[in-house]
């Protein structure tokens, strides 16, 4: 039987750990709750996100509280030298406008694999982030770099 989930109200996880509760509310059915086995929780937000895809073009992302969240530890320079720092060529990315009402823009780099890292940025940071890669690449495009040919 189908049922019609109009709003979203909660999350939270069971006291064993081992479902997700997504707490809501439908027209005709009320307060409801969904509980997510844990072991096939990777593939529910896969069918969400790709359902969510279908209907809008952004990516979307869940976010962490801020008491969840956790920040790696990452050594981004390349060796012992200050000057040289490590670049990564990211297989995926997502760009989305936070919904949490903090007024961000996330970039998720490597979205949904082992390595995902994620930057939050202030809208006018995002503003010149978009300027910088786009003068960037204009400029790479206008003149051929040694060993790459112009795509």
């Amino acid at each position: 039987m189908a049922i019609r989930i109009g709003e979203v109200k909660s999350s939270s996880l069971s006291d064993d750990k081992k479902e997700v509760i997504v707490g809501g509310s439908g027209k005709y059915i009320g307060d409801v709750e969904l509980k997510i086995a844990r072991e096939c929780l990777g593939d529910f937000i896969d069918a969400l996100v790709s359902a969510r895809g279908t209907l809008e073009p952004t990516p979307a992302v869940a976010l962490p509280s801020a008491d969840s969240a956790v920040v790696p530890e990452r050594n981004a320079r390349s060796g012992g030298n200050p000057n040289e720092v490590r670049f990564e060529i990211p297989k995926t990315f997502a760009v989305t406008a936070d919904t949490e009402g903090r007024g961000l823009v996330l970039l998720i780099l490597n979205h949904r694999l082992e390595n995902q890292q994620g930057y939050a940025l202030s809208p006018d940071a995002a503003r010149q982030v978009a300027g910088g890669l786009t003068k960037s690449a204009d400029a790479l495009q206008a003149s051929p770099v040694a060993g790459e040919p112009n795509k």
